[in-house]
């Protein structure tokens, strides 16, 4: 990775977690990771996407690029909360950022949400983390054209986001918004690209049609 921890090209510094498990049950039981669009597979594009992090780990079983962690969910297949809680120790050690990125692999069109999130971050304090905007918040959120958010593409502060772990107990079996649902966070617009992920045959065949 070429990010550092004071933040990249202007952008606010960050680490990333990268969720590659899951079964794709309904995909027919293939690796989300290794689905190509375009020639490339979404974990590349994923990779492409968080390009400016200090530290990359992705939580899942297949191989990873050099300088890229490694980290799995206990038990194999407990959820995106346990593998958000496995990241998050995997990045534990040395120094590091003071915001997380959290982000599904399954999403073709990352590197325009990416962009979102770090001028919503950076709209509210520095790069290195002083705030200018609103301190109480405790990460930013993509927001899907209805409204909802999108837990598993957002930018949260470290320490919030490890004390919501703390509460949360045993992560395994749990939902993101089990885990994330006390945050503050800012509801950052996005549009359909930037958000849609690949969960069926359908939805890949909207991104290959």
């Amino acid at each position: 990775m070429t990010g550092s921890p004071d933040g990249f090209a202007g952008h606010p510094a960050f680490d990333a977690i990268i969720l590659a498990g899951g079964r794709g049950s309904r995909l027919g039981g293939v690796d989300k990771g290794a689905v190509r669009i375009s020639g490339r597979t979404l974990l590349d594009r994923a990779l492409d996407a968080v390009g400016s992090a200090a530290r990359v780990v992705v939580v899942g079983d297949g191989p990873v690029p050099e300088g890229v962690l490694s980290a799995r969910e206990e038990p194999a297949f407990g959820g995106p909360a346990a593998a958000v809680v496995a990241g998050l120790h995997a990045l534990r050690m040395p120094s590091r950022a003071p915001r997380v990125l959290v982000l599904a692999c399954d999403v073709p069109g990352a590197a325009e949400g990416v962009g979102l999130l770090m001028a919503a971050c950076a709209g509210e304090e520095g790069p290195s983390g002083s705030a200018v905007g609103r301190p109480e918040v405790d990460g930013w959120c993509l927001a899907e054209p209805d409204g909802r958010l999108q837990w598993l593409f957002g930018l949260y502060r470290v320490p919030a986001l490890e004390r919501a772990a703390e509460a949360l107990g045993d992560p395994s079996d749990r939902s993101m918004g089990r885990l994330l649902g006390d945050l503050h966070l800012t509801a950052v617009p996005a549009p359909w690209r930037a958000t849609a992920d690949i969960d069926t045959p359908e939805d890949l065949q909207r991104w290959t049609s």
